[in-house]
């Protein structure tokens, strides 16, 4: 409540103030700390067009305190809380005066607080376009299995880091698009698993990795830590001696205990283990879960019922040492465990794989999608836990395909983008906009492409259009939009 409502009510007002900072000092005190927020899936609105004038941004996520402030570019924009879960910002008409793009983040008051260092939105600041074209890809030998994008240099441009042979490599966005090897961040990689965030509290990105070195039975994951200026040093190294089958193929990060501090989880072969940070880049083991002994094939973090706590949604695909095809969820306590695991579906006629958060209707609550040989499938969250009944596109065929979605088209709504390599003597993207309620628009061609493995969407030129990065197995292609 700010002091123009206060204006109209004086008394009310305060005792309701007063009310709001006990409960605030009632949070804090639980831990002593506040909790690192996180951005959960894409703002509102993803796109506005320049020129338009100041406008209201929601943010969507988990761990927002009152006093969480909404950045654009780094800077500071008055903030309302809403809830744990939502917060609304002022973007001034001047942040949007011109083809651009803003980056998001949300700051969290000490103690504890901070950065959500290990999440972040666009807004993309141009008008709708009608046709997808995109320029010739610029190829690059690194980044084959693993791509992260994220502002490593505090620049607020995108960087990039990507798996070469068993390194990790840094590679420093230019601001048009392109990149520059900056430098070697890891050695050893052995997963597609990989995460990133401030760790040790020092306000620059880390990030963590799978691992297996030479003569080492086990996989692991690696956590190295960021200088903020692109070089990067060894720091903790996470197993699991309960667990020893833990194989990072997927590693998460996100303050799940609420004590300001950023912890993992990583998947094991029964499950998923959740490590908690201790601020300097070291983890302890705190608890096992493996309700579902299935293998774990694809995790997402969200908040599926509106607490403002991280929930899992965790896919096993029958690729793993499942019979089916299922989707449970795990509801966050907030304190780093996690309520008795729920079956959102479990099909033995579907082969399905790559899941993935977003908002497809525009309601502020995490939806999810996934794949399968032929189709994309969504499941719209109703925002208690539970999700309606999945809507399927059929996209291609014999899995011949990935598939990823974003606003392509800066129209505000989330998009399908597959690639479609059935015909790798034509392989091409489609393309499906949005209809902003989970359903998407007749496909549309854009121009062909190498086999690619999946797809990492962002605005790597800042232009207002995002663009996209392809990993093929040998390297990956950037495709900027025009």
């Amino acid at each position: 409540m700010n002091r123009q409502q206060c204006s109209f009510a004086n008394s009310i007002c305060w005792i309701l103030k007063g009310v709001a900072l006990t409960a605030t000092l009632l949070t804090v005190s639980a831990w002593g700390q506040n909790p690192v927020p996180q951005i959960v899936g894409p703002v509102k609105p993803m796109a506005v067009a320049p020129g338009s004038g100041a406008f209201t941004l929601t943010v969507y996520g988990a761990n927002f305190v009152p006093g969480a402030v909404v950045n654009w570019n780094g800077q500071p924009r008055s903030t309302t809380f809403v809830s744990a879960h939502e917060l609304q910002a002022q973007i001034f008409a001047a942040d949007i005066a011109k083809n651009t793009a803003g980056l998001i983040s949300v700051t969290n008051p000490g103690p504890g607080g901070g950065n959500s260092s290990a999440s972040w939105a666009q807004v993309e600041v141009h008008k709708p376009i009608s046709t997808i074209a995109l320029k010739e890809p610029e190829v690059y030998p690194f980044g084959s299995y693993l791509v992260l994008a994220a502002d490593f240099t505090h620049d607020e441009i995108l960087d990039l880091v990507g798996q070469y042979g068993s390194d990790v490599l840094f590679e420093r966005g230019r601001g048009d698009g392109s990149f520059r090897f900056g430098s070697i961040a890891g050695q050893y990689y052995n997963s597609d698993g990989g995460a990133y965030g401030d760790f040790n509290g020092d306000g620059n990105l880390d990030f963590a990795y799978g691992e297996l070195p030479p003569n080492n039975a086990n996989a692991r994951a690696k956590v190295v830590l960021g200088d903020g200026q692109g070089r990067f040093k060894s720091g903790g190294i996470i197993s699991n001696v309960h667990v020893p089958t833990l194989n990072a193929g997927v590693i998460l990060a996100g303050d799940f205990n609420g004590d300001g501090k950023l912890d993992l989880i990583v998947t094991n072969l029964q499950g998923f283990s959740v490590f908690l940070g201790r601020g300097d880049g070291t983890f302890r083991h705190m608890t096992d879960i493996a309700d579902s002994t299935l293998g774990p094939t694809w995790m997402v973090a969200g908040d599926f019922n509106g607490d403002g706590k991280l929930d899992i949604a965790l896919f096993v695909g029958p690729d793993g040492q499942g019979s089916s095809t299922s989707l449970y969820l795990y509801l966050g306590n907030g304190d780093g465990t996690f309520q008795s695991q729920q079956t959102i579906f479990s099909a033995t006629s579907i082969f399905g794989w790559d899941l993935r958060l977003s908002d497809l209707n525009g309601d502020g609550i995490p939806d999810l999608a996934f794949q399968t040989e032929t189709q994309v499938c969504v499941l719209l969250g109703n925002g208690d836990g539970t999700f309606q009944p999945m809507s399927c596109t059929t996209v291609g065929t014999q899995r011949q395909f990935s598939y990823a979605i974003g606003d392509i088209n800066s129209d505000g709504k989330p998009d399908l983008f597959v690639s479609d390599y059935s015909n790798l003597n034509n392989p091409k993207f489609v393309t499906y906009l949005g209809n902003g309620d989970g359903t998407f628009q007749p496909p549309q061609s854009a121009n062909g492409f190498f086999e690619s493995f999946g797809f990492v969407f962002g605005d790597f030129n800042a232009d207002g259009l995002v663009d996209l990065i392809a990993p093929t197995g040998g390297g990956v292609e950037v495709f900027i939009q025009r």
